[in-house]
């Protein structure tokens, strides 16, 4: 190679022979120069739009504007010792200014001679995109370890030659109670773990998945400290490139309390279910709508249906006597959640008034609407009906008291007047008889001051009976009927009165 000076450097000859490698060097993609003495000598077009400057800025330019400041001492340190050391790397990474950011570059240097002087010949690659895609291809990496190594369920690659470990997370330890590092050596493999009742079908499932390619598996473990747990097993195919399998990823997830959940909630069903169909209240399942999703057999008769299908034909505001009461019901169901003991008045299908009280729990979905609600109806007609039966015994019970006690003063006053009466009788026949006029009026104004008084506890007495019997009448509604005295008394003594049968 020759050179004179820096104008003619489009005349270097990047060859020792006659053939002239300068055309090819012009345009290939990389970006060539010739750096002597801190200066570049040559550069070819690539590095031109490498550079984003043309021919005239760079021949001649230093070479350090071309190097991110932070850089320069380390790449000038490189290009020196690079020139009188041998074995060190030909290559060099350094980024480089341009307009719109920072371009990182890679830089492969052979020593060449040029103007009889050492000068580094430097073929640049612009690896941005290449680095940026490697940075973030290591960034996923690095999160998705981190996804992994932060995992719950166990993460676990397997050879597909002998299932021997490949790679295990930390989980690995909280299900199995085993550190890691001893399913990494080898000396512990996580089917040691397996129940002794599931190891069958455990090994069929791991011979059978290279053929698979993904299945699932519920089985039971048994951890170092012999707690029996549920894992749900998932395991795919990894392929190579070249479609040969690398390795088997397992998932393997803790379901014990979820699968204790299930079974709590399996049984709560079939308890309720034994309840639905056994309860002789109405069960019930119905929409806001009052159309049914399901009614058991007590609710069929105490309505009067004859089977299911004629429950869905039907709605439940047809048995409401008053269906505002049903509109209360529900707007208390669905604002509460729940009521309980709610009365309301039912009709049968023949037309016959029941009286219910009415149980039910709301059930609204996230969004806040309403799906169903659901509980029981329990037949209060007959205890309703006793209750207002035993409220008229005991007023009856209460007013007969309050009578007795007047009738027994009416009882009295009458006895006292005969009494009276009869010693009238008397001093009128003594009168007759000539006695002393003056002492016979005398007495008989006695008798007759008693009189009066007997006669006002008789009027007091008829008027508190009056107003006891005027009370019951309103307070029962009662509408006259004409009873015989024996029909009264056949109705008290069926309730324990036994008439005295010296009267």
């Amino acid at each position: 190679m020759t050179h004179k000076t820096f104008e003619d450097a489009e005349e270097i000859k990047i060859c020792q022979g006659d053939i002239d490698y300068q055309g090819i060097v012009k345009h290939i993609n990389d970006g060539v120069l010739i750096i002597r003495e801190g200066k570049i000598v040559f550069a070819n077009n690539a590095f031109y739009e490498m550079s984003q400057r043309g021919p005239e800025e760079v021949i001649g330019s230093d070479f350090s504007e071309y190097v991110f400041a932070a850089d320069w001492d380390r790449v000038k340190k490189y290009c020196r010792d690079r020139l009188f050391t041998e074995n060190l790397s030909d290559t060099i990474e350094f980024r480089m200014p341009q307009r719109d950011g920072v371009a990182i570059i890679e830089m492969k240097v052979s020593v060449v001679e040029c103007g009889g002087a050492p000068a580094i010949l430097g073929a640049l690659t612009d690896i941005t995109e290449r680095r940026k895609t490697r940075l973030e291809l290591q960034r996923i990496k690095e999160r998705l370890e981190s996804i992994i190594q932060s995992m719950t369920e166990v993460v676990v690659s397997l050879s597909p030659r002998d299932f021997s470990i490949l790679a295990i997370n930390p989980a690995a330890e909280a299900l199995y109670g085993i550190p890691v590092r001893d399913f990494v050596s080898g000396e512990h493999h996580i089917l040691e773990f397996v129940h002794s009742s599931d190891v069958d079908r455990v090994n069929r499932f791991f011979r059978n998945l290279p053929e698979a390619e993904f299945d699932e598996l519920q089985y039971r473990i048994i951890s170092r400290n012999r707690q029996v747990k549920w894992v749900v097993d998932e395991g795919h195919v990894v392929y190579s490139d070249k479609g040969t399998i690398r390795r088997i990823d397992h998932v393997i997830r803790d379901i014990t309390d979820e699968k204790k959940a299930i079974d709590a909630l399996r049984l709560s069903e079939e308890k309720y279910r034994d309840f639905f169909e056994s309860t002789t209240d109405m069960a019930f399942t119905i929409t806001p709508e009052g159309d049914f999703i399901e009614i058991n057999e007590a609710g069929l008769k105490l309505l009067g249906l004859e089977n299911m299908e004629e429950a869905y034909e039907t709605n439940i505001k047809n048995f409401y006597v008053d269906v505002s009461e049903r509109e209360e019901l529900v707007r208390e169901i669905y604002g509460k959640g729940h009521v309980e003991g709610h009365q309301v008045k039912f009709k049968n299908k023949a037309g016959d008034i029941i009286e219910v009280a009415v149980t039910a729990r709301a059930k609204i979905d996230e969004s806040g609407r309403h799906i169903y609600h659901e509980g029981i109806v329990h037949n209060v007609t007959k205890a309703l009906e006793d209750q207002r039966n035993r409220v008229l015994r005991n007023a009856a019970g209460g007013m007969c008291h309050h009578l007795n006690t007047h009738l027994m003063q009416l009882y009295g006053s009458n006895d006292a007047l005969r009494e009276e009466i009869e010693s009238l009788d008397v001093l009128i026949e003594r009168l007759a008889e000539g006695e002393n006029p003056q002492m016979v009026v005398r007495l008989m104004k006695g008798i007759m001051k008693d009189i009066h008084r007997y006669s006002k506890g008789i009027d007091g007495a008829y008027k508190k009976i009056s107003e006891v019997t005027t009370a019951f009448n309103k307070a029962f509604r009662y509408k006259e009927e004409t009873y015989l005295t024996s029909t009264i008394l056949d109705i008290f003594k069926a309730y324990g009165y036994e008439e005295d049968g010296s009267k």
